[in-house]
């Protein structure tokens, strides 16, 4: 393909291109939680795709036998408050994310022991796991009279959204001490950048804190050991919470520096470093073009990596910054492949945009709203996995 046809496409792409419980279950309940430490689980290789079913063991049987016994002795209102009860497990195995099951079944997560209490409301750090690149880790809010969600709005009976009490409105962190600008020594463009998700059950959260030693501008990675002070602000509470997140690195991860381009047109992508671990992987990626005449196309550009399988893997963070009118790093962190591939492949593609005459704005979607993306001929690299 020539470089005129390339900017033609790029161009029409971009012009087509987020009730308390009685005493008696709550009591039987904590003393099957507290027996988990025996759940016999599988090894990896056996997880199922995206979701892992713990086998049945003697608490989860008794777990069971416990709500239908309640069910029948207690009236109907019990009987609906036991469907919200959380099914046995962390918080990690019953979160979509491949990546902090696989590291809860490889025994790689700890146990947190870090809680903070305002005006009845708890909240409790429960587990967390760190690789070096990404630090994952869970939060839980018990308290009575919340009936929203932890993370995010919450749907009313009229079908409209609104911010619960008891909701998360801001989370700032310290890593030992140091502010995430003073960490990144002030270049904001190279601060960590933090995230939450709402849990499997209304009133749990994940959060996840990225490095940015891949982004160009900085090269301070994570260190392998350190304490993340977090501090959560929840909606109708005065004061804020103040969580101790001890990080430790558990993995032991497989780092290559390919060096591998791929060129079309006046178009080159170079994977410059690929690193993986039981819980992400992780790419250091170049985009450049030959001119800057087309700047807005570049920024555009986006990528997914593919196993050998054909399985997409899931988008944990896609971080770009621009080196030059004509160049951007991109760093890409996905969740981890399920079975070790021999080959992975990453591929460019642009976003076709709901209004066709706008570059910017929502996103067209398909019928199973994923937005639709068209492949860049050519921009694409395989690279061999050790």
């Amino acid at each position: 393909m020539n470089n005129n046809n390339l900017e033609k496409q790029i161009r029409e792409l971009g012009k087509a291109n987020i009730q308390e419980l009685p005493p008696l279950l709550r009591s039987r309940q904590d003393s099957i939680y507290a027996s988990l430490g025996t759940i016999v689980q599988d090894p990896v290789e056996k997880e199922k795709k995206k979701r892992i079913y713990p086998k049945i063991t003697a608490a989860v049987t008794a777990a069971i036998l416990l709500s239908v016994m309640l069910t029948a002795i207690y009236p109907p209102t019990l009987a609906n408050a036991l469907k919200q009860l959380p099914l046995i497990g962390g918080i990690f195995e019953r979160a979509d994310d491949i990546g902090l099951q696989a590291a809860q079944r490889l025994g790689l997560t700890s146990r947190l022991n870090s809680s903070d209490t305002h005006e009845g409301i708890t909240l409790s750090a429960e587990e967390a796991v760190f690789d070096g690149s990404r630090l994952a880790f869970s939060v839980k809010r018990e308290g009575e009279e919340l009936e929203g969600k932890l993370a995010g709005v919450t749907i009313g009976a009229d079908g409209k959204p609104f911010l619960a009490k008891g909701a998360i409105t801001s989370a700032e962190v310290l890593i030992d001490g140091a502010s995430l600008e003073q960490f990144s020594d002030g270049l904001w463009k190279a601060m960590p950048f933090l995230s939450w998700i709402e849990g499997a059950e209304s009133n749990t959260a994940i959060f996840r804190l990225v490095d940015s030693s891949n982004s160009g501008i900085s090269n301070k990675p994570f260190p392998d050991r350190f304490v993340l002070t977090v501090t959560l602000g929840l909606n109708g509470m005065d004061e804020p919470f103040v969580l101790q997140i001890p990080a430790r690195k558990a993995t032991i991860n497989k780092i290559s520096t390919p060096d591998i381009r791929a060129q079309v047109g006046g178009w080159s992508l170079i994977l410059k470093k690929l690193e993986y671990s039981p819980l992400t992987t992780r790419l250091s990626l170049m985009l450049e073009q030959d001119t800057d005449e087309d700047h807005a196309a570049l920024s555009l550009v986006g990528f997914e990596v593919k196993d050998q399988q054909g399985q997409v893997l899931k988008d944990i963070s896609q971080k770009v910054l621009s080196t030059s009118n004509r160049s951007l790093n991109v760093d890409l962190l996905t969740e981890p492949f399920e079975k070790h591939p021999n080959m992975l492949t990453i591929r460019g593609y642009l976003y076709e945009f709901e209004n066709p005459q706008s570059k910017n704005g929502a996103f067209k979607t398909d019928s199973s709203g994923n937005p639709v993306k068209h492949y860049i001929d050519g921009l694409e690299i395989n690279v061999l996995v050790k």
